[in-house]
């Protein structure tokens, strides 16, 4: 009884410690995936803020974009049109200041090179040869105009080649961060997906090393019953008793008659 007893306690003891284990295996499993499902979470949260930003600042990039495209073809038409009327005027100007500084002499003119319509009286049919004075200051003022447009075609594309490369930079990097977000958050779900496999494989391994170890402590409970000693009844108690009287005083009266 008793090896067998050590048997049993044994194996029930084996089984529980295996218990305990994959009791412990699986609350560290599950934790882990609990984290891994957070991480994977946030890691998606991360992944639709960077696409919504790209989204809106390629949507921005584009607007603005199409408005220095049209600041630089309306600079562009003004300066064409401003060159146009500076060539007119220029030309006007100086085809009118060439014909009052010509020395021509007509056959009909007097001593002082004057002609009879010269000593006409003035009317208003008289051939006009331009403001040059004036001329100076709206000439000027068109070459001013002329420089504004030239600045702002000049300025808007300096800005545009610079903004072009900022947002090529941003997409760049938004791009390779989401990539990496999301290889990390597939490596997560993979994980995931293992460790789920790990806890049901556990959970079996759990059963079944309960299983034994119940059948074990039935199997204990057994030899208990059947290797434990009959509990005595009133009776047989009070005759042991007697008995164990009788012996003490046998053993008395041995001892004394030893001294006499």
């Amino acid at each position: 009884c008793d090896k067998n007893i050590a048997d049993s306690v044994a194996k029930r003891d084996s089984e529980q410690s295996k218990v305990e284990d994959f009791k412990a295996q699986i609350s560290a499993a599950s934790a882990k995936k609990a984290q891994l499902k957070k991480k994977s979470a946030d890691l998606s949260e991360e992944i639709a803020a960077n696409k919504k930003a790209l989204m809106e600042t390629t949507e921005l990039r584009s607007e603005e974009s199409v408005e220095n495209e049209k600041t630089i073809d309306d600079a562009e038409a003004g300066k064409d049109a401003v060159q146009s009327a500076l060539q007119v005027l220029k030309a006007y100007y100086e085809k009118a200041a060439l014909l009052q500084r010509s020395s021509y002499e007509p056959p009909d003119a007097d001593r002082e090179g004057s002609t009879v319509g010269d000593l006409a009286p003035d009317v208003f049919d008289e051939d006009y040869q331009g403001a040059q004075e004036a001329s100076k200051g709206i000439i000027g003022l068109l070459e001013v105009v002329l420089e504004d447009f030239d600045r702002t075609v000049t300025t808007v594309k300096k800005e545009e080649k610079a903004v072009k490369e900022a947002f090529t930079e941003f997409q760049a990097t938004n791009l390779e961060d989401t990539k990496t977000k999301d290889d990390k958050m597939k490596q997560h779900e993979n994980d995931v997906a293992r460790l789920q496999d790990e806890v049901v494989k556990l959970t079996d391994n759990l059963k079944d090393a309960e299983k034994l170890r119940d059948e074990a402590k039935k199997a204990l409970d057994i030899l208990h019953n059947e290797c434990a000693t009959p509990e005595e009844t009133g009776d047989e108690r009070f005759a042991s008793r007697k008995k164990e009287i009788a012996a003490l005083k046998q053993a008395k009266s041995i001892l004394e008659g030893w001294k006499d």
